[in-house]
């Protein structure tokens, strides 16, 4: 994979941002641990999500152009609080440096050097013959061409429960927009955007270069997130007591032996005269069949719990978490297996 001019060596620095947040899963996880004899164990794995926008196979030499408005060059020792725009060059360098960690395309080239030059403040759309020029002198087959990363600051109080002070806060809204030509279309095929926050202790704030290198960074991370298929990860739960059976399987869960666990978890679904067994090892099973890629098989067996839970009960609350995970993921394997089709489905 290559990167044309400055990119070769860089590395995407994204900031880590504090949140609060609350996972449903322990919640459920946590209920059923209390209320039930059986354990419930909690898995952590790395899962592949779909892009939001779908290229043809044909696709594989990518071209990222600094299409962004000239800025004045930014303080180094003072934040600027209202609007500001982003460092173009900065911008579209993270943004290749993202695209091209990603390994998804052949080659990610970029051109840094400022297109926009006519001091117009706002989007500029690039004209075909730009974009064939540019198409043809990066070896490109489409063109991403950043336009604007719009950086919106505040000063904000954030105030916690139970906390009598306040904790004042630098908030700064970032939203890049890119559009994407390919040379044989007059207009562009897609303008995509997004908007998401950092912030900052009001005391360690960055100054508006440090600003435009944050907000580069992060806008960079966002689009790669809707360009290319992106890691996440994820939590699922699954019944590991209860019996010998149920043991055993759990040992091949962490020896990541799903067809070991499966085998051990189907014997017991057929042969236990228990009701509530039959319930977990199905469970089980619909999260077996999962892991192995199987998702129609893990929602037919997710069928099997449905038919046998009580309602109102804890297995019942277990089922209606995993059976909305499935959902989404369901939802969105058609378009993860049309985006990694170019690699043989291999993920």
């Amino acid at each position: 994979y290559e990167i044309h001019e400055r990119l070769v060596g860089s590395e995407m620095c994204i900031r880590d941002r504090t949140m609060m947040k609350i996972y449903t899963l322990c919640a459920v996880a946590l209920m059923c641990c209390l209320a039930s004899c059986s354990s419930i164990q909690t898995l952590t794995f790395d899962q592949l999500c779909p892009a939001t926008v779908n290229f043809p196979e044909r696709v594989r030499n990518v071209a990222v152009v600094n299409n962004m408005p000239a800025t004045p060059e930014a303080k180094r020792t003072l934040l600027t609080l209202g609007e500001m725009n982003g460092n173009g060059k900065k911008s579209a360098e993270m943004l290749a440096s993202s695209l091209a960690d990603s390994k998804y395309f052949n080659q990610v080239m970029i051109c840094d050097s400022a297109l926009n030059d006519t001091h117009f403040a706002g989007r500029r759309i690039l004209t075909q013959k730009e974009v064939q020029q540019l198409a043809g002198e990066l070896d490109a087959d489409l063109i991403f061409s950043l336009d604007q990363v719009g950086i919106q600051t505040e000063r904000d109080e954030l105030v916690y429960p139970g906390i009598a002070a306040s904790w004042p806060v630098i908030k700064a809204k970032v939203t890049p927009v890119l559009s994407i030509y390919l040379p044989e279309r007059e207009r562009p095929i897609q303008v995509i955007a997004k908007t998401d926050s950092l912030q900052w202790d009001a005391g360690l704030a960055p100054s508006d270069r440090q600003m435009q290198e944050e907000a580069a960074s992060y806008a960079a991370y966002m689009l790669t997130q809707m360009l290319v298929p992106y890691w996440k990860q994820t939590e699922r739960i699954y019944y590991d007591g209860g019996c010998v059976e149920m043991r055993d399987a759990a040992v091949c869960v962490r020896e990541n032996d799903w067809q070991g666990a499966y085998d051990l978890w189907k014997s017991l679904f057929d042969h236990s005269k228990s009701n509530k067994l039959k319930i977990k090892s199905a469970f089980n099973l619909a999260l077996a069949s999962e892991m192995q890629g199987d998702l129609p098989q893990a929602e037919k067996w997710m069928k099997e719990v449905e038919k046998r839970v009580t309602a109102g009960s804890d297995e019942e609350a277990v089922w209606k978490f995993y059976a909305a995970q499935l959902a989404e993921r369901s939802k969105d394997f058609p378009y993860l297996n049309a985006q990694m089709g170019r690699f043989g489905n291999k993920f």
